[in-house]
């Protein structure tokens, strides 16, 4: 028989159960009967799924009142089996799954128009708590809440007051990541004839609320001077334009309570269940401005025939536009009018000159911006080198792709993006498109369905002789790495242990996380900051080996009653819960056990 090789990890996990929450028609859909023309594909190979005698099963309920759910969607999923089931509560919000194996296992529910959760979650979308089922035993008390979601309603109206129908409204959350502000999670309605929109099933927490009236051909107006008005009330037909008057007006994203810039806007807090009323928005027309200027090839002559784009940048607003402008014989471009704003200028030459790019940051107010000057420049690359190193046989390194990744949404260069070639059979690589700015270098190698995979991880990254694993490195023209040298190994940390209380009960509705003593360490995304979620038995694990790997160092370890994804990463919460942790280095190798205790 041949042996099937099952790879989970905790962020497989929980992506796959909440992919179902979202999506609770899935469960119902029906399975396409096969042909019976065609012959069955033999399944003798195939292990069989993992059965045993265990039970887990309990109750959905709405969270505010406790009434049960009838017809929720329940999904479970084993940790280390890969057992994955799905059904739906009876009339008394009851669910139950039979004939399990010995495993961890995470159980969540959805019904609209309520929010997913996992049971033992504090917050929706948030991981849960994982229970423990012994082989033959039986879990019938499990209960999961699911708490109501919220809803933001209002009328928008146009600049005359009247109500605006067709106008798309949208809600998003903001934060800072990375020293930068970044827009996540839009969620839109557009305004019907009554110029009303609602936006419902919104998780709690602080919302953006943007409305973004259609540009449309024509619908700009030019502003008209103090004589043209005098002209118009007399009578007199107006002609043309006069000198300084040709200035356009269009209707541009207004925030709430009434900005047309996002970091003067005023955030909605929604709690669960909360129906936000009265939410109003009056567009406004605001002054057009064009970008004029002159592009250059790198030896100082005019560049034509190169497009131009120009877009909203990157982190400064929910919305965005892009707009491109063709220069002209002699090199000079001219943007059509454009909001105000903070804007990305990117040229990008193909053909011989392929890869060669100019770029800059432009602020644009009410009036055009001129003598803007653009000089294509090579594009910025680098080269180096992946090598691994371990007690077993080292897999294959050929055709692995290496991450680069910039901490900054600006340094993606209004378009330009990191391009990674993949390692060769010698383990060089090479990357190019790169534009000034801070980026973190190396990943997590995927070597395949093999015991690789669960081996073998990233070990060090050293830039010309420097050790810059998970922190930030500087690009720049004038400063490129020379020599990169990335290296896997099959060696792994983990820290586990168990929560309890004072008394030594299991302590189950906390979340334990590890982050470094070294705040530079402290990035969006950083392998360095990750929580686990105590099982039933209070036992929980961090790191391991492979793709979970927990770099040796020194750490902070803390339970906290919950955690958000951008909370995990926020250093001002970071440095909040320093005097409730423990401080715990993590050796080289080392399989460390901490417990810990809430009193």
């Amino acid at each position: 028989m041949k042996r099937v090789l099952i790879l989970l990890v905790p962020a497989l996990v929980a992506a796959t159960l909440h992919t179902a929450l979202a999506a609770p028609g899935a469960a119902t859909a029906q399975v396409p009967q096969r042909d019976a023309r065609k012959p069955a594909t033999p399944t003798a190979d195939l292990a069989p799924a993992p059965t045993g005698t265990g039970t887990i099963a309990g109750e959905v309920v709405a969270d505010a009142t406790g009434t049960k759910l009838r017809l929720a969607h329940v999904v479970l999923i084993g940790a280390t089996t890969g057992v994955l089931k799905v059904t739906a509560t009876d009339a008394g919000g009851r669910f139950a799954f039979g004939n399990l194996p010995a495993d961890r296992y995470t159980v969540g529910a959805s019904k609209l128009p309520y929010l997913g959760a996992v049971a033992g979650a504090r917050r929706p979308v948030r991981p849960g708590t994982p229970f423990v089922l012994a082989d033959g035993a039986t879990l019938a008390d499990i209960t999961i809440r699911l708490p109501m979601g919220a809803a933001v309603s209002g009328t928008i109206y146009d600049e005359q007051g009247r109500p605006a129908p067709g106008v798309g409204v949208g809600v998003t959350k903001r934060r800072m990541q990375n020293g930068e502000l970044v827009f996540s999670g839009m969620n839109g309605a557009t305004t019907d004839d009554r110029g009303m929109y609602r936006i419902h099933g919104l998780a709690p927490g602080e919302y953006l609320v943007t409305a973004m009236p259609p540009r449309q051909v024509g619908a700009t107006a030019r502003a008209l001077t103090d004589a043209e008005v005098d002209a118009a009330l007399r009578g007199t037909p107006i002609t043309g334009s006069s000198p300084g008057a040709d200035a356009e007006m269009a209707f541009a994203p207004v925030y709430f309570p009434g900005t047309a810039q996002a970091d003067n806007a005023q955030a909605v807090l929604l709690a669960p269940g909360d129906d936000r009323q009265n939410v109003d928005l009056r567009l406004e027309r605001v002054r057009l401005a064009r970008i004029e200027g002159v592009l250059l090839s790198a030896d100082g002559q005019t560049a034509a025939r190169v497009p131009v784009m120009i877009s909203t940048a990157a982190g400064l607003s929910p919305t965005a536009q892009s707009i491109a402008t063709m220069p002209g014989p002699d090199g000079h471009f001219r943007t059509p009018p454009v909001a105000p704003g903070t804007y990305t200028v990117l040229a990008r030459a193909s053909g011989p000159a392929a890869g060669q790019f100019a770029y800059a940051r432009i602020d644009v107010g009410g009036t055009d911006v001129s003598g803007v000057q653009l000089t294509l420049q090579p594009p910025l690359s680098m080269a180096g080198r992946v090598v691994a190193k371990g007690a077993s046989a080292a897999p294959s390194i050929a055709g692995q792709r290496m991450q680069v990744r910039a901490l900054n949404v600006s340094s993606t260069g209004g378009g330009l993006s990191p391009q990674v070639s993949p390692t060769s059979a010698t383990g060089e690589f090479t990357v190019t498109n790169l534009v000034p700015g801070r980026y973190v270098i190396g990943s997590t190698p995927f070597f395949g369905a093999s015991a690789a995979s669960v081996t073998w991880g990233l070990q060090s990254v050293v830039v010309d002789g420097a050790d810059v694993t998970d922190l930030a490195v500087t690009i720049a023209a004038d400063a490129m790495p020379k020599d990169v040298v990335i290296t896997f190994g099959d060696q792994w940390q983990q820290l586990s242990g168990r929560l309890g209380d004072a008394e030594g009960k299991a302590m189950t509705d906390y979340t334990v996380m590890v982050f470094p003593v070294n705040d530079a360490y402290w990035l969006h995304g950083t392998r360095r900051i990750i929580t686990a979620q105590p099982g039933s038995d209070g036992r929980f694990t961090l790191g391991g080996p492979g793709p979970a790997v927990l770099p040796a160092g020194e750490y902070y370890l803390a339970a906290v009653t919950d955690v958000s994804r951008d909370e995990q990463y926020d250093p001002v919460f970071l440095q909040s819960i320093i005097s409730a942790a423990i401080r715990v280095t993590l050796a080289p190798g080392e399989k460390r056990t901490q417990n810990l205790a809430v009193r």
